[in-house]
C-alpha cells in the first residue's frame, strides 16, 4: 500500500485502517449434485436478486437493515438503472450488483467474494458515483451501500456494522451517505455456536449461503418468504445454465489457486537458491578475512557489499 500522507494535530489515527482476513465463510467448489449454488456466485445473486419476479428477496434483506417494514418495501421499491459513470459514449461506466430505490433513497447491494483491500476502495467509489449520478438539480441523494462481504477484517467478529463520515468526537459529517457491512464468515460462525441465538437476517442468509440442502431448509421456520428463497434457490441449482456458471467460476478460482501454488513454489526453490549462494557467499568472506585479505578483494570474489563484510568483522 502507497504511504499516506499523515494529519498534524488531528484526534484521526489512520494506521488503525483495518486489514482484510482472508478466511472465507463460503468456498467455491466443483458442484455436486444434491448441493445448492450459493448467493456468493455471481450468477446466483443475479438470478435471485436482479430479476423483477423476485423483488420480495431484496425486499426481505432489506427489511432487516432499514427501518422500513417488508410490505412497504414491496409496494414502493423498484429497480433503477444498476450502471453510474457514464453520460457520454467516450467514459467508461460501472457496473453495480443491484442498484433499487425507495422514497428518494438510492441503496446499492453488492456481493463481494473476492477478498481484497481494493474491493472496499472499488466500493466506496460506488457509493461517491451513484450519489453523483443521482444528483437533482443542486440536492443529493441519500445512498446506501450494502456489502455483503464473503469475508471479514481482522479481529472482527460481529456479523453487521455501519459505517458513515464522522470524525474523531463521533460527528457525523453526512447522514446521506451510509455503509453497511455484512460478513458472511461471521454468520456461519456464529450458526454453528448453539449458545448464540440467530437473527432474522442471519437465517435469511445462511439460506443463500448453506451448500447443503436439507440444513439450509433448517433456518427456514415458519417464514413464508424464507421458504419460498429457499425454494428458488434448490430450483435454481438445478438450471444447467446456472451449473455451467458455476463450475466455470470454480475453474477459474481453482486454476488461479493452482497457479499460485505453483508460483509459490517457484518463488520458494528460487529464494532457497538464493539463500544458499548468499550463504556460501558469507562463508568464503569469513574466511579471507581470517586470511587478512583486502576489503576491495573480498567484495569482488563474493559480491557482498561492503557494509556486509563489516558486519562480519564484528561478529
Amino acid at each position: 500500500m502507497n504511504d499516506i500522507i499523515r494529519l498534524k494535530d488531528s484526534m484521526l489515527d489512520l494506521t488503525k485502517t483495518r486489514k482484510i482476513s482472508y478466511e472465507k465463510g463460503s468456498r467455491i467448489e466443483k458442484f455436486k449434485g444434491g448441493s445448492i449454488i450459493p448467493i456468493v456466485n455471481d450468477e446466483m445473486f443475479k438470478t435471485l436478486f436482479s430479476r423483477e419476479e423476485n423483488i420480495k428477496f431484496p425486499c426481505k434483506l432489506l427489511s432487516y437493515i432499514l427501518d422500513i417494514s417488508y410490505e412497504e418495501l414491496l409496494e414502493h421499491l423498484h429497480f433503477t438503472k444498476n450502471e453510474t459513470g457514464k453520460e457520454k459514449k467516450e467514459e467508461t461506466s460501472y457496473r453495480q450488483d443491484l442498484v433499487v430505490e425507495i422514497n428518494g433513497v438510492v441503496i446499492n447491494i453488492e456481493m463481494n467474494n473476492n477478498p481484497s483491500e481494493t474491493v472496499r476502495e472499488r466500493n466506496l467509489s460506488y457509493l461517491f458515483r451513484l450519489r453523483e449520478d443521482r444528483k437533482n438539480k443542486e440536492e443529493y441523494q441519500p445512498v446506501i451501500q450494502v456489502n455483503l462481504n464473503n469475508f471479514c477484517y481482522q479481529g472482527e467478529t460481529s456479523t453487521r456494522e455501519d459505517f458513515c463520515l464522522s470524525n474523531g468526537k463521533g460527528l457525523i459529517y453526512t447522514e446521506k451517505m451510509i455503509i453497511v457491512d455484512i460478513y458472511l464468515p461471521n454468520i456461519r460462525k456464529k450458526c454453528y455456536n448453539e449458545k448464540e441465538e440467530l437473527t432474522e437476517m442471519e437465517r435469511f442468509l445462511l439460506i443463500g449461503i448453506e451448500e447443503n440442502r436439507k440444513k439450509a431448509l433448517e433456518y427456514v421456520g415458519g417464514d413464508v418468504v424464507m421458504k419460498e428463497f429457499s425454494e428458488n434457490i434448490k430450483r435454481s441449482s438445478e438450471e444447467w445454465k446456472l451449473i455451467e456458471a458455476y463450475d466455470k467460476e470454480w475453474a477459474m478460482k481453482d486454476w488461479g489457486r493452482q497457479e499460485g501454488i505453483r508460483e509459490g513454489i517457484k518463488e520458494g526453490i528460487k529464494e532457497g537458491m538464493e539463500k544458499g549462494r548468499h550463504k556460501e557467499k558469507v562463508s568464503i568472506a569469513k574466511g579471507l578475512l581470517k586470511d587478512h585479505i583486502a576489503l576491495d578483494k573480498i567484495i569482488k570474489y563474493t559480491g557482498l557489499t561492503e557494509e556486509e563484510i563489516l558486519n562480519l568483522k564484528e561478529e
